[in-house]
């Protein structure tokens, strides 16, 4: 496969993960960017032990934790607002979390819509080290073993960070929900 070849294939899912661990579209953009020309340095080190998926996914994810190592700044992971949104939907992006909404009536798209906006920003309130393995594991589909892997973790690290993210989501949408 050529890099033209893997870029037409995983950019858009690779941008949409980085915008959900970090929740900053100009910043995921740029993180998107500088993993791509990782995964075109390093093309010729791929060993095929793992499928291309993988690597790229190992690739990114130890992009966006060395990015946010070197931040140190928590406070702006926070930040998801509609506007967010609307951008990334109009570059044909419909992000994963929000569901297919398809042909049900506009309350209950709407109340769809507000849940999984409720439920996305308890996520992002998550710190890193619950938030990360949880997005791969819930929203990317990953298994355990790959998060392991990935994140260069024991999968008993990875099992427990992904229980203690779900016990604080609870914490954290508990009192909500009435508007759930």
């Amino acid at each position: 496969m050529t890099f033209e070849e893997i870029y037409k294939a995983y950019s858009e899912r690779i941008l949409n993960l980085v915008y959900r661990m970090i929740s900053n579209e100009e910043v995921a953009r740029d993180l998107t960017q500088d993993i791509f020309i990782k995964i075109y340095r390093n093309l010729s080190t791929f060993n095929r032990q793992s499928q291309l998926y993988t690597w790229i996914h190992a690739i990114t994810v130890n992009h966006v934790l060395n990015y946010l190592k070197q931040e140190k700044r928590a406070r702006w992971l926070h930040v998801m607002n509609d506007d967010a949104l609307e951008v990334i939907r109009s570059k044909g992006i419909e992000p994963s979390f929000l569901g297919e909404i398809g042909p049900i009536p506009a309350d209950k798209a709407m109340e769809q819509y507000e849940r999984a906006n409720i439920v996305w920003m308890a996520v992002q309130s998550l710190s890193p080290r619950y938030r990360i393995p949880l997005i791969l594991y819930h929203y990317e589909g990953i298994s355990y073993k790959e998060i392991a892997e990935m994140m260069k973790l024991s999968m008993s690290a990875v099992e427990s960070r992904i229980h203690r993210a779900k016990k604080q989501l609870i914490q954290i949408l508990e009192p909500l929900l009435d508007q759930i």
